[in-house]
């Protein structure tokens, strides 16, 4: 959004709208499973795909 325009220049914010407000979720755990050895190797958990994801 164009905040400001001089002779010049052109000021504009190109934040989200939700920025900077407090958000709520709700999810749900579909799915639990133990950690790959490959995912305890590096320390962080994979997609379905492998590494790749």
């Amino acid at each position: 959004r164009v905040m400001q325009i001089d002779e010049n220049s052109v000021k504009m914010d190109f934040n989200h709208p939700l920025a900077g407000m407090r958000l709520y979720f709700t999810g749900s755990i579909l799915e639990v499973r133990p950690a790959t050895p490959e995912e305890l190797a590096h320390g962080h958990v994979h997609g379905a795909g492998g590494h790749e994801d």
